[in-house]
């Protein structure tokens, strides 16, 4: 049986919490788009990053009045779990955010404009052959989308509009592309993908990507392409 809190000595790394001092236990995610060690809930949110809330009566209040979105759909539940490129605002007090990763691997909300708001980068995670020869891709926050026909592979990336529920533009995972590393020694950094390193077998295909005027080899998982000279969407204000 799945319980209802987690020990704050045993949250996951993504989590910025006081392991020693603070809260014993804090709100488990409930099982959704991401994974629990890649998540960040509500409650969380509320109440340990934006500071709106104290307790959770509090946070339920702000939920139950349909005043938090997350990727344009309201949202009730404050064990919802949001994780990488989700769009978090709160309308009523004109704030957005978008959840992105530091470089200490803990997930961070960045501030951005009501504008920004409006997109959101997908990275392809599977790619299937579906009915009548179409074909479904699965991005990385669990979405499906069925097509005819693309170019795109898993390790790309789109531009989604969130309001419009539509790809707007295609992001190649290759050569010069901009890419957000999302684990490894590196994660949180933006790369510039060099070379794909071809495989064999079983081995987990890798890049060599560029850090700073330094190259550098990590997996091909790990690089979340974001455009090419620059990110094609707002990534937000660092802290």
């Amino acid at each position: 049986m799945v319980r209802n809190h987690l020990a704050t000595i045993a949250a996951p790394k993504t989590l910025r919490t006081e392991r020693k001092g603070g809260e014993k236990w804090i709100a488990r995610v409930r099982p959704g788009a991401h994974p629990l060690h890649r998540s960040l809930t509500l409650n969380y949110i509320l109440k340990n990053v934006l500071k709106h809330a104290t307790s959770t009566k509090e946070i339920n209040k702000i939920l139950y009045e349909k005043n938090l979105t997350v990727d344009k759909k309201i949202r009730l539940d404050h064990k919802f779990g949001v994780g990488l490129m989700d769009v978090v605002e709160i309308e009523k007090l004109g704030e957005a955010y978008r959840v992105l990763l530091n470089n200490n691997g803990e997930l961070v909300l960045r501030k951005i404009t009501k504008k920004d708001s409006e997109l959101k980068i997908l990275q392809v995670v599977k790619k299937t052959m579906i009915k009548k020869g179409k074909l479904q891709l699965t991005f990385h926050d669990g979405r499906n989308l069925s097509v005819d026909k693309t170019k795109l592979n898993i390790g790309d990336s789109v531009i989604f509009d969130l309001g419009k529920k539509q790809v707007v533009k295609e992001i190649p995972l290759e050569n010069n592309s901009l890419a957000l590393l999302s684990g490894g020694k590196h994660i949180g950094k933006l790369a510039t993908i060099k070379d794909i390193i071809k495989v064999k077998n079983l081995e987990k295909p890798k890049v060599v990507v560029d850090i700073d005027g330094k190259e550098y080899i990590t997996l091909m998982s790990y690089a979340f392409a974001v455009g090419k000279n620059k990110p094609e969407v707002n990534l937000g204000e660092k802290e």
